[in-house]
């Protein structure tokens, strides 16, 4: 091994053991949010109310379509090059990024203020919006410097950051509860959150990269020549899964918005641990795209069984569990939200493909199927819309995005099998999987009568013993559950 390799900390033998105990971390402070939300989450939509907490969510949403749209898949597509990249060339890299994201986030908000006033949205959903041009703004700086945080697979830091994201969030939202503020106040708990989180991580990161942003025109046309098509396809993908929550806002009542909201949020962070996971192994897939061609196949292979376990968990804990997490959240006011709850929860498998078969692609560059994929499911996102949320309402929302999710997984699929001929990943593990999940819901499912936390808690028992039983987990990931223990 020489020198560079052994300082390399994307080399094969290396780069597993990091990416295994890296993303355990992160899904960890992500998990740890969680619970760190259920404290204020209850509280917050009880105080609010469903109407109020509707419009709350739905600038989060459409600020999330704006991220979405001036981020353009820059963060992916950064990492990729920062780690392939000679260290000389990595802070021109970020100091370039860093101004590119200035510029971006100036744009996004204006587009996002227009559109709010364009909607005829109240004054206060306005201003929300306008406050979120400064999450944005923050978020982007954040994100930025982030890159050279994941490309050296330092992602402990990165759950710190999490971490720290999470307990801010809930403390200024518990304080707001206290000294119950209206609706306003609560808009301006993510500007304050990405402030401290970009403070945070430029002292993390000042001794590895720039914090100043450079205005440097040629190097974004060099992003730019190469996010253009990416961008486009992170785009829309960005506009698809926000598609049902905005449309409900337009087409339908204000409860319906709200109900479909509390059962959204509860999903929305759940699939934030696929894309977590996902990012991880992004760096240690996108060395193997350039440099080993078998190692990719090997590590998608694993990645899939992986993300198909994990998701399938995910699934049969929301669908079982629905009742009692909508009951902490929103209580009684809330319980329509149930069946919204359980529609969305059908597709939560998905999204754990989705977010790993979309990086792979990444890797490889294939920015077009990338586009293509997330624009038919976008076109699929208006036109179900447009048909179930007159006629449904909330729930008619929900199945929307389920059934996008589903599909676009299965796009994402055949494009991957295309893209690496002699990948077989998933077909032998899918039978067991399906065993596993079956026998979840049989166990399950008649504990409902009982609790639904106990229903929740034995079917994911049964699953994992199944699985278990058929080996059907990557060894993989028991040894590293082993060596975590044994350290």
């Amino acid at each position: 091994m020489t020198p560079v390799e052994e300082r390399d900390p994307l080399a094969a033998g290396q780069a597993g053991e990091k990416v295994i105990r890296g993303g355990g971390l992160r899904v960890t402070a992500h998990i740890v949010g969680i619970v760190v939300g259920v404290i204020s989450a209850p509280l917050v939509v009880r105080h609010l109310g469903v109407d109020d907490y509707g419009r709350f969510i739905l600038v989060t949403s459409i600020i999330y379509v704006v991220t979405g749209l001036t981020e353009g898949g820059l963060a992916q597509v950064a990492i990729r090059q920062y780690a392939s990249s000679p260290p000389e060339g990595r802070r021109r890299l970020i100091g370039a990024l860093l101004g590119l994201r200035v510029v971006l986030s100036i744009a996004g908000a204006i587009v996002a203020i227009a559109f709010g006033l364009i909607a005829g949205y109240p004054e206060v959903v306005v201003g929300g919006i306008a406050l979120g041009g400064l999450t944005l703004l923050f978020n982007n700086l954040w994100g930025a410097l982030q890159t050279a945080l994941v490309a050296e697979l330092r992602l402990g830091s990165v759950a710190g950051l999490e971490i720290v994201r999470a307990v801010a969030t809930t403390a200024l939202f518990v304080a707001f509860v206290l000294a119950g503020a209206g609706l306003g106040p609560f808009y301006v708990v993510g500007p304050l959150v990405a402030l401290l989180t970009w403070i945070v991580t430029s002292w993390l990161v000042r001794n590895i990269t720039t914090l100043v942003p450079r205005f440097d025109a040629a190097r974004w046309r060099e992003l730019a020549r190469e996010t253009v098509v990416y961008a486009a396809a992170m785009a829309l993908a960005a506009m698809y899964f926000q598609v049902a929550l905005v449309t409900t806002s337009l087409l339908g009542t204000d409860r319906e918005t709200g109900i479909y909201g509390i059962a959204f949020r509860i999903v929305d962070l759940a699939n934030g641990v696929p894309w977590l996971l996902a990012g991880s192994i992004f760096p240690v897939l996108a060395h193997a795209a350039i440099h080993n061609t078998d190692r990719l196949r090997y590590a998608v292979g694993r990645m899939t069984e992986a993300a198909a376990i994990a998701g399938g968990w995910f699934a049969v804990t929301i669908i079982l569990g629905a009742e009692f997490a909508i009951d902490v959240v929103g209580g009684e006011e809330a319980a329509d939200s149930i069946p919204v709850l359980r529609i969305l929860g059908i597709g939560v498998m998905a999204t754990f493909l989705v977010a790993g078969w979309g990086f792979v692609m990444l890797s490889r560059q294939s920015y077009r199927p990338l586009m293509l994929a997330n624009l038919a499911a976008l076109v699929l996102a208006i036109v179900l819309s447009l048909v179930l949320i007159p006629e449904f309402g909330a729930q008619g929302a929900a199945a929307v995005t389920a059934t996008l999710e589903v599909t676009l997984a299965a796009i994402y699929g055949v494009l991957l099998a295309r893209e690496l001929p002699g990948l077989r990943a998933g077909f032998a593990f899918a039978p067991r999987l399906l065993v596993a999940l079956a026998a979840a819901f049989a166990a399950g499912a008649p504990l409902l009568f009982v609790h639904p936390v106990a229903a929740a808690v034995v079917g994911g028992l049964v699953y994992f013993g199944v699985l278990w039983a058929l080996r059907a987990i990557p060894p993989e990931l028991i040894d590293a559950l082993r060596r975590r223990r044994e350290s």
